[in-house]
């Protein structure tokens, strides 16, 4: 089963105040760390979604194999990059694994663990479960993308497998192993580093 992993990062970031794909994380920009996770997975593909500040971001970041997707209408919200992303995506692939470009606590082994059990599921879809709540990284059989084309403005998968929980696999994830779940504020970026103070990313290094 050919699985292809969309990485979304394409937003303007207006809750961070500053672009959050290149705050500095372990070292390197916080989107190379998540891509790099991605790729250290064993999907056989990975396309990263761009917007904002595109060239910017490209420069800045290490993709390793994955592959840049860049998707014009941006601004529109969340659900046309999802659409950017699927639509690069060939006709041999059967399931898209959409991961969060600010989530740098997903692992690559969490994302095959989430290949594993959708395949064994038997159900159309997978996601990491925290608290009872699902959460992406969301792995997608081809028979949910036709749903998501009608999903408009700042609405991503997540709205979709919430709304059908019956159909969602969900592999918990235990407290203790817990980063924030994506890293939208200034107070988010704190908690991720520690309390670290939040350099400007034009000081990062990566």
């Amino acid at each position: 089963m050919r699985s292809a992993g969309i990485v979304l990062a394409a937003g303007a970031s207006t809750r961070m105040g500053r672009p959050k794909q290149l705050l500095p994380v372990e070292g390197r920009p916080l989107l190379q760390l998540v891509v790099e996770r991605a790729c250290a997975s064993r999907l056989d593909e990975v396309y990263v979604v761009l917007g904002a500040r595109a060239e910017e971001i490209r420069a800045r970041v290490e993709m390793g194999r994955a592959r840049v997707v860049v998707n014009p209408e941006y601004a529109s919200g969340m659900a046309s990059s999802l659409r950017a992303g699927l639509d690069a995506l060939g006709a041999e692939v059967e399931r898209a694994v959409v991961i969060l470009g600010d989530q740098p606590g997903v692992t690559g082994e969490q994302i095959d663990r989430l290949l594993e059990l959708h395949q064994r599921s038997g159900l159309p879809a997978a996601a990491l479960s925290f608290d009872g709540l699902l959460h992406p990284p969301v792995v997608l059989g081809r028979e949910l993308w036709p749903g998501l084309a009608s999903l408009e403005g700042d609405v991503g998968c997540r709205a979709l497998i919430r709304a059908r929980p019956e159909q969602v696999a969900a592999l918990p994830v235990p407290a203790v192993h817990r980063h924030p779940v994506d890293v939208d504020t200034p107070h988010d970026y704190e908690r991720l580093t520690g309390g670290a103070p939040m350099e400007h990313p034009g000081e990062a290094r990566g």
